[in-house]
């Protein structure tokens, strides 16, 4: 029996494999040019990025710079603001206490003023002032007698002082004697001058006591001296 048309297809193993190790080439030339291409890829890259890691830290560096010089600008600003402000109140200080000696020493001028020119004073032995301030302890006081003696000065005057401070007490009222108050008890206190004489000490006055007027009376002594007086002055003076 005689067959139609037929193929008879031989298997040629050789063939096959040699297709399959052509396409394993392709692919490893592939894969080996996609390796080549990362590589090259990444070396750019880490450059690139060397670069800028480099740039960084000099503008870091730069920064770091900038900002040690502003701290020692501020430290020097601040430095100088204190300076500043130190000698401001140096300044202050220095003005307030010349502008207090200037007072005092216009009291000082107006007081000698009075005695060289003494105007309408009254001629003779006066009680310029009569000055107290506390001591510091209750009822303890300084003060500061200031006698003059205007136009009739040619010669020394002199005698004593009594002093006596009218208050309350309890109650009622009472007069204190300056042996009483004056530290150390004195028995009597002593002028003599030509001009002016200032007589400073302190007092001491009982705790219940409650002080209104101070009366001072100069008792003069001798031959050709002024006549005394007295001078009653509200308290506190």
């Amino acid at each position: 029996m005689v067959s139609g048309k037929r193929k008879i297809l031989v298997y040629q193993p050789a063939y096959a494999w040699l297709g399959g190790l052509l396409l394993l080439a392709v692919l490893a030339l592939a894969a080996y040019q996609l390796f080549e291409a990362g590589i090259r890829y990444s070396g750019q890259r880490v450059q690139q990025l060397t670069q800028q890691l480099e740039g960084l830290e000099s503008s870091y560096d730069a920064l770091q710079k900038a900002n040690g010089e502003l701290h020692e600008q501020i430290a020097v600003l601040k430095r100088s603001s204190e300076i500043d402000r130190r000698a401001t109140r140096e300044v202050r200080n220095e003005y307030a206490g010349l502008r207090e000696q200037v007072v005092e020493l216009r009291k000082q001028l107006a007081f000698y003023q009075g005695i060289v020119s003494p105007g309408k004073a009254k001629a003779g032995l006066n009680i310029q002032r009569f000055h107290l301030e506390p001591a510091g302890q209750e009822g303890r006081f300084f003060y500061r007698l200031t006698l003059t003696q205007v136009t009739h000065n040619e010669r020394y005057v002199r005698g004593v002082v009594e002093m006596e401070i009218e208050g309350t007490e309890n109650g009622g009222p009472k007069r204190l004697k300056f042996d009483r108050l004056a530290a150390g008890h004195r028995k009597a206190l002593k002028f003599r001058f030509r001009y002016f004489q200032d007589l400073e000490g302190e007092i001491r006055l009982p705790a219940q006591f409650e002080p209104e007027k101070v009366h001072i009376v100069l008792k003069t002594s001798g031959k050709g001296q002024p006549p005394g007086i007295e001078k009653t002055m509200d308290w506190p003076i």
